[in-house]
């Protein structure tokens, strides 16, 4: 069980070079998806809420889910070029506690809300700045 971030981030930079030997990893922070996690905490607790690792990559976004438990990375959900990812990556908002933000996820309907706890804020600061970077500015309305 990793205990402490650097080695959940050691981690699921293994198991990225295990995807794709080639790519080079930028940022991974650990996601918790859905609502409130306040409000999934109390009425459902802590050990059926689903997990995912996002990991930045040169190339692409890559999700893996965490296994239950142990908080390491578990299989391979998905592989979103970078390009798509900046694309579905929406409406950052900075708590104290836990920030969240929406992505579309390959197969969803709409974006899925994302909550990342505070230890996790510096990542998710970095994963915004390199999305947004990427996406085209909104053209100028027309006069």
């Amino acid at each position: 069980m990793a205990l402490l971030k650097s080695t959940t981030v050691d981690q699921v930079a293994e198991a990225v070079r295990r995807a794709d030997p080639t790519d080079r990893l930028v940022v991974t922070l650990a996601a918790l998806p859905g609502g409130s996690p306040w409000t999934h905490a109390l009425i459902c607790g802590q050990f059926d809420i689903e997990r995912y690792f996002l990991t930045l990559t040169e190339r692409a976004v890559m999700v893996h889910d965490i296994k239950f438990l142990r908080h390491r990375p578990g299989r391979l959900l998905h592989r979103i070029p970078r390009a798509e990812a900046a694309r579905g990556f929406t409406d950052l908002h900075r708590r104290m506690l836990w920030s969240y933000f929406r992505f579309h996820l390959p197969g969803e309907a709409q974006a899925t809300r994302l909550n990342v706890r505070r230890a996790w804020r510096p990542e998710l600061d970095r994963l915004a700045a390199a999305l947004t970077a990427e996406q085209p500015a909104a053209p100028a309305p027309v006069r």
